[in-house]
């Protein structure tokens, strides 16, 4: 007697297809997660989760589609503001005084660009006129080219600004309607590139690589430790890595990284 067919539950679908993008599983095990693979499941015409794990298994095109509607984005300006504290307080203080000539910042995963425009901010309001002289440059990298198109933009709704200065936002940003625009100025400090950080070589020669919110909260372990190993090239000697203030470190950080700043989550390479 022929068992009775099962279709594929999302849950299954979650672990398989998972382990081939690189990815845990466990962050996307939600109801707001499964309508957005379900309407994708429907665009491509295919029968269900079963029929679209194969189209996803053949085409490398759909995996990063699909990788990218896994990964929830939620991003504001100075986004757990101590952390942002603490680097002008204390971190870069720190690094110009061992270098006033050149300061490199590698914001990784930065969506729609909060992230790095917030460290532009705080190098012009605390560093900027009084540091003329170093060569301040911010990277900021992203897998999804529209995001960066966004963040290129400069455009921001009032939710993205809630934990912004009434004075930052009075001089560096403009209001039209329901949008905030900031001002050129900032925009200009930041470069913004595609790269995948999984599967592409770090950029090298930085003094601070903030990768929050993203690697060590939706990779697998072995894709965790991939990329932590990439921090280790990419930062130069004694040097510092951010990391969300939810998220934990692979076992293997204890000879790659010592924390110095272990409720901010950050942590010096260590030498």
């Amino acid at each position: 007697m022929r068992g009775t067919y099962r279709p594929m539950e999302f849950d299954e679908f979650l672990k398989e297809a998972t382990v081939l993008l690189g990815l845990q599983w466990r962050p996307f095990h939600r109801r707001g997660i499964k309508r957005k693979v379900e309407r994708r499941v429907a665009e491509t015409g295919v029968s269900g989760f079963e029929e679209y794990l194969l189209k996803v298994k053949k085409d490398s095109e759909e995996q990063l589609l699909l990788s990218k509607i896994l990964k929830v984005t939620i991003s504001r300006f100075y986004r757990d503001k101590e952390v942002f504290d603490t680097l002008g307080l204390s971190i870069v203080p720190d690094l110009l005084k061992e270098d006033s000539t050149e300061l490199k910042i590698w914001c990784i995963g930065c969506a729609s660009g909060e992230e790095p425009y917030s460290l532009a901010l705080l190098w012009q309001e605390e560093f900027g006129r009084t540091w003329p002289e170093v060569h301040f440059s911010i990277l900021a990298t992203d897998l999804d080219e529209n995001l960066l198109e966004r963040a290129k933009e400069g455009i921001y709704k009032n939710s993205s600004l809630r934990e912004v200065s009434e004075g930052i936002v009075k001089n560096f940003f403009k209001k039209e309607g329901e949008f905030y625009i900031l001002d050129q100025t900032i925009r200009e400090r930041v470069e913004f590139k595609k790269h995948d950080i999984l599967h592409e070589e770090p950029f090298l020669g930085m003094d601070i690589a903030l990768c929050r919110n993203l690697a060590f909260t939706y990779f697998s372990k072995e894709s965790q430790i991939e990329v932590l190993r990439k921090m280790v090239t990419s930062l130069r000697e004694k040097k510092y890595l951010v990391i969300g203030k939810d998220e934990i470190l692979p076992l293997t950080y204890p000879t790659l990284f010592v924390p110095v700043f272990p409720n901010e989550k950050i942590y010096e390479k260590f030498s």
